[in-house]
């Protein structure tokens, strides 16, 4: 479903002059300065033209500059790439306070949409409606017609300043680095707008670790049979770590889940294979399972030198060694590995006397 453009809407009732009328917060007390952290920044593919949506983090520099941190594999930042060869500038706008529509499909994995897709349409199908857009002022770059505040920005390629640290997914501070600086070229808003941001951690389960649950379900679940659900759990920074649930009627099926994890979602670097009889979202059972099922001789995979999330310091330049921990019961299955189970009783059938 794709989006639409119209003439006006409630992002335009004020244009600023700069970027001292946005109420930017500082998160965490190390952070090395305030940071616009949950922004929809729309680019266009300065070859094809098509549109794509991503959230990176902005540091504040200046009244109208901004640093920015783009995510590796992410598209922004191919895009950068081609106007560098081209020799030109990338607009892009940068939309706060969208809805959970765009802001599911910015947050959406490269893998579920390649370079050639319009994103704004995943966040049209989300919303159930076309997303409306507005023309930008700058450039050919829209802004989401709905959005509390829009920036309508530009980066030069190659020109770079320090940006960071700040508070991370990874519950650490990401490193003070020159990365791209950004030109603020517009500032526009609401009449009454709502500041949108996040506490990096398990708020960002709400987008990301969301959304990567659902991407490896589909497509760990075409590859291997038997997987029923996948989790990203908050100790594994909604991020890093996840448990596939599986019934596993054939031997080895478990490791192929582990290796179709990897593949399905990069950032990861811990996945847990449990069976059907075991509750994906209970760490006591996740725990039960490896302290009972896992066999460290056999059922533990290490893969060296793997491309991760450079924010995890256990990547250091994206490259480090994930693990996966197969925790199912052998196959083919024997009656020694069957839980115990409690018949259910109802209470509203009992006088219970208390003294």
């Amino acid at each position: 479903m794709p989006p639409v453009v119209v003439a006006d809407g409630p992002v335009l009732e004020v244009t600023e002059k700069d970027l001292a009328a946005l109420p930017i917060p500082v998160h965490a007390e190390g952070d090395g300065g305030p940071y616009i952290d949950a922004g929809v920044v729309i680019a266009r593919d300065p070859e094809t033209g098509v549109r794509n949506a991503s959230i990176q983090r902005f540091m504040a520099a200046g009244p109208d500059t901004l640093h920015i941190n783009i995510d590796a594999g992410r598209h922004l930042g191919l895009y950068l790439d081609k106007a560098a060869r081209l020799g030109r500038s990338l607009p892009i706008t940068v939309n706060i306070g969208v809805g959970p529509g765009l802001h599911f499909a910015a947050a959406a994995p490269a893998e579920a949409a390649g370079a050639d897709e319009d994103e704004l349409g995943i966040a049209s199908a989300f919303h159930g409606a076309p997303l409306r857009l507005v023309p930008g002022t700058f450039s050919d770059v829209e802004l989401v017609a709905e959005a509390m505040y829009a920036l309508e920005c530009e980066i030069v390629p190659g020109v770079l300043a320090e940006e960071g640290p700040f508070a991370e997914v990874t519950g650490y501070y990401a490193k003070r680095v020159p990365r791209p600086v950004v030109t603020v070229r517009a500032v526009h808003r609401r009449a009454a707008p709502v500041f949108h941001t996040i506490l990096s951690g398990a708020e960002v389960w709400n987008s990301v670790g969301l959304l990567g649950e659902a991407n490896i379900l589909d497509l760990v679940g075409r590859q291997v049979p038997g997987v029923r659900d996948v989790y990203l759990p908050h100790g594994g920074c909604g991020f890093y770590h996840a448990v596939v649930q599986m019934e596993q009627k054939r031997a080895g099926w478990a490791k192929q889940a582990i290796m179709a994890a990897f593949a399905a979602f990069p950032p990861l670097k811990m996945v847990t294979v449990v069976d059907e009889d075991v509750d994906p979202r209970d760490p006591s059972d996740i725990e039960w399972a490896m302290a009972t099922r896992l066999d460290p001789d056999h059922g533990i995979v290490r893969i060296p030198r793997a491309f991760g999330h450079g924010l995890n310091p256990g990547f250091p330049d994206y490259l480090g060694t994930k693990v996966g921990f197969d925790a199912t019961r052998p196959a083919p299955r024997t009656p020694e590995y069957d839980r115990v189970r409690y018949r259910a009783v109802d209470l509203d059938r009992f006088d219970i006397l208390r003294p």
